[in-house]
C-alpha cells in the first residue's frame, strides 16, 4: 500500500469517525422522540423502534464512507495553485501529518475493539464452562408441551446447571438452561418463566444478541451505542414478559418469580435470561397493569419524532461534502482506487492526449499520431515523448494526482 491509499484510506477514516459523532447525536435525538411518542405503545412497537435506531447507528458510518468515495469519483482535478514541482512536496508532508493522526486513532480503535472481542470470548467461555446435568424427565416433558401446545415453537434442548436464573443460550439450537434449585419455585412461578424462556426461543433472540454484541465490538467507543443496547436488552424483555402472558402465563406469578431470581441475577452476557434486564421497576408495573393502557401519542409527539428521523436521513447527505473537498480528489486520484485519466492538452505546436493512471503515462498521442510505448519515458514525475527519430519533443511533469504540467512548444 502506497502513502496515497494509506492517506486516502486515512482520510475516509476521519470522515467516518465524523459521521459516527454527528449521525450518533441525531440517531440518539431521534430515539428519545420515539420513546416519548411510543411510552404506552406495545412492547413490540418499541423493541422494533430501537432496534431499528441501533441499527442506523451501526450503518451510518460505512453508508456516510460510501457516499464520501462516490462523490469523490465523480470530482475532477482542481487546477495547481503553484509549480507542480514545488507543490508536491508540500502535499506529501500534509499527507504524512494526516497518516500521523489517522494511525493512533485507528490503533486506539483496534485495541478497543480486541478489548471488546475477549470479553464476548469469556462471556462465551463462562457459558462453555457451565457443569450440565441432564433435566428431569417430568421437566423436559412440561417444555415439550409449553413448546409446542402454546407456543408453537421447537423443542429446545432442556439441562440443570448451577445458575441463578434460566436461560437460553446457543448459536445454531437453543439450549434452555434451568437452575438446579428449581424445585424451590411455586409451579406457577415456574411455568411463567419456562414461557418467557420459550419467547425468547420463538423470537431467536439469543442470535440477535449475538449480532448485537459484535456491533458493540465495532462501536465499543460510542456512548449511544450503549445506551441503545440498554433500551434494547430492555425491550426485549417487557416483549418477552408479554408473549409469556399472552401464551397463559399469569402476569402476577410471572411478576413474583422476577422478584425471587432478582436478587441473585447475574450480568447480562450471551445467554437470554428472565432476569437479564436490570429495569425491573417497569417491568412489574407492566406485568401488573399499573402503566397506562395503551393509546395513541398525540400527534405533535408523532410528527416531532418523524422530523428527527428525518434528520438522521438528512445527515448521511453530508457525505457529499467529499465532493467539495478538493484535497479528498487528489488522494483519490492518486490512490490504488484512482481511474485512468484521459488529458487533452493544445499550445502552439497543436494538441497532445495522455492516458493517465496514478501518475503514470500508459499511452500518449501527439497531433494524430499515437506513440508505441518505446517512445514514452518516463523517470519519476519526469516525462519525455520522442519523435520517430528518438529525440524529445515534448517534456512533462505528471504527478500521482494525474495533473500535468508542461512548456508550451512553439
Amino acid at each position: 500500500m502506497n502513502l496515497f491509499t494509506a492517506a486516502y484510506l486515512a482520510r475516509l477514516e476521519l470522515w467516518g469517525l465524523m459521521a459516527a459523532v454527528v449521525q450518533g447525536v441525531l440517531v440518539m435525538s431521534s430515539w428519545l422522540g420515539w420513546e416519548r411518542a411510543t411510552r404506552h405503545a406495545t412492547a413490540a412497537m418499541r423493541y422494533r423502534l430501537v432496534c431499528l435506531h441501533f441499527a442506523a447507528l451501526a450503518l451510518s458510518p460505512a453508508v456516510t464512507m460510501a457516499i464520501v468515495h462516490w462523490a469523490v469519483s465523480g470530482a475532477g482535478i482542481a487546477p495547481p495553485q503553484a509549480s507542480l514541482l514545488e507543490e508536491l512536496p508540500r502535499q506529501m508532508d500534509r499527507y504524512r501529518a494526516l497518516l500521523a493522526l489517522a494511525l493512533p486513532l485507528a490503533g486506539l480503535w483496534f485495541l478497543g475493539a480486541a478489548a471488546m472481542s475477549l470479553q464476548l470470548a469469556r462471556d462465551a467461555w463462562r457459558l462453555a464452562r457451565l457443569t450440565l446435568h441432564p433435566a428431569p424427565a417430568s421437566l423436559q416433558q412440561r417444555v415439550r408441551t409449553l413448546a409446542v401446545e402454546r407456543m408453537g415453537v421447537a423443542v429446545p434442548t432442556v439441562e440443570l446447571a448451577a445458575v441463578a436464573s434460566p436461560l437460553v443460550a446457543g448459536a445454531r439450537q437453543p439450549r434452555l438452561v434451568v437452575p438446579i434449585r428449581w424445585m424451590r419455585l411455586p409451579s406457577a412461578e415456574q411455568e411463567a418463566l419456562l414461557l418467557h424462556e420459550l419467547a425468547h426461543v420463538q423470537r431467536h433472540d439469543y442470535r440477535w444478541n449475538l449480532l448485537q454484541r459484535l456491533t458493540l465490538v465495532a462501536l465499543w467507543f460510542h456512548p449511544v451505542a450503549w445506551l441503545l443496547y440498554r433500551r434494547l436488552m430492555h425491550e426485549r424483555e417487557v416483549r418477552c414478559d408479554a408473549l409469556a402472558v399472552s401464551h397463559g402465563a399469569a402476569p402476577l406469578k410471572l411478576a413474583h418469580a422476577l422478584l425471587r431470581l432478582a436478587e441473585h441475577r447475574a450480568p447480562p452476557a450471551l445467554a437470554m435470561a428472565a432476569t437479564g434486564d436490570g429495569d425491573f421497576v417497569t417491568r412489574i408495573h407492566r406485568l401488573l397493569g399499573l402503566d397506562a393502557a395503551p393509546t395513541r401519542a398525540p400527534v405533535g409527539a408523532r410528527a416531532a419524532a418523524f422530523a428527527l428521523s428525518a434528520l438522521c436521513l438528512l445527515g448521511l447527505a453530508g457525505g457529499r461534502l467529499g465532493r467539495v473537498d478538493g484535497s479528498m480528489a487528489d488522494l483519490y486520484h492518486a490512490s490504488a482506487f484512482g481511474p485512468t485519466v484521459s488529458v487533452l492538452a493544445r499550445d502552439p505546436a497543436g494538441t497532445f492526449a495522455l492516458r493517465i493512471k496514478r501518475g503514470q503515462v500508459l499511452a500518449a498521442t501527439v497531433g494524430e499520431q499515437p506513440l508505441s510505448r518505446d517512445r514514452i519515458r518516463q523517470h519519476g514525475s519526469r516525462v519525455t515523448l520522442l519523435d520517430a527519430t528518438r529525440q524529445p519533443m515534448l517534456a512533462l511533469t505528471v504527478t500521482p494526482q494525474d495533473r500535468i504540467e508542461w512548456e508550451a512548444r512553439p
